[in-house]
C-alpha cells in the first residue's frame, strides 16, 4: 500500500475517533431526544411486546410454530386427496410412519420429544416414511395422534 493511501486511512480513523468522541461526550452530558443509552434501547427492546409475541410462537424443541402449522395443512390436504399416514409396529418399540408429508418430515425430532438428543431416534425410511426406535407407547400415540 503507498504512503499515500495509508496516510488517508489514518487521517479516516482519526476523523471517526473524534466524531465519536464528541458524539458520546454530548450525548453523556446531554441526554434526550437524539441520543440512546445502549442500555435504555436493550430494556425497550425486552420489554417490547414484539420481542416477547415471537418467543410464544414456539413449539416442542424451540421450532417456531408455523412449521408445525405447515405440516398441519399438508397432513389435511393429504386427506382431502385420501391419502392418510400410514402407522405400523415392526417390532416393540418401534413405529413407522408411511405417506408423511415433507413438512412433517422436517419435524421428525421434535414430534417425538427427543430435542435433547435421548429418547426415541427417528430415521429416515424413504422420502415420505419415518422410523423411530426407543418409543414408548405413549409416545407412539402422541406421534399417530398428531400425524393422523
Amino acid at each position: 500500500m503507498p504512503i499515500v493511501e495509508i496516510a488517508h486511512v489514518v487521517e479516516l480513523i482519526v476523523v471517526a475517533g473524534i466524531f465519536a468522541g464528541t458524539i458520546s461526550t454530548y450525548c453523556r452530558d446531554h441526554p434526550g431526544p437524539g441520543c440512546v443509552n445502549k442500555r435504555d434501547l436493550l430494556q425497550d427492546l425486552a420489554a417490547s411486546p414484539v420481542m416477547n409475541n415471537a418467543r410464544a410462537d414456539v413449539g416442542p424443541c424451540n421450532v417456531p410454530k408455523y412449521n408445525f402449522d405447515i405440516c398441519n395443512t399438508q397432513l389435511h390436504d393429504q386427506a382431502n386427496r385420501g391419502i392418510k399416514v400410514q402407522t405400523s409396529i415392526p417390532s416393540p418399540g418401534v413405529g413407522r410412519f408411511d405417506n408423511v408429508p415433507p413438512a412433517c418430515m422436517n419435524l421428525a425430532v421434535a414430534l417425538s420429544g427427543s430435542c435433547t438428543g435421548t429418547g426415541p431416534r427417528p430415521v429416515p425410511c424413504g422420502s415420505a416414511c419415518m422410523q423411530y426406535t426407543g418409543l414408548t407407547d405413549d409416545q407412539l400415540r402422541q406421534i399417530s395422534s398428531y400425524l393422523n
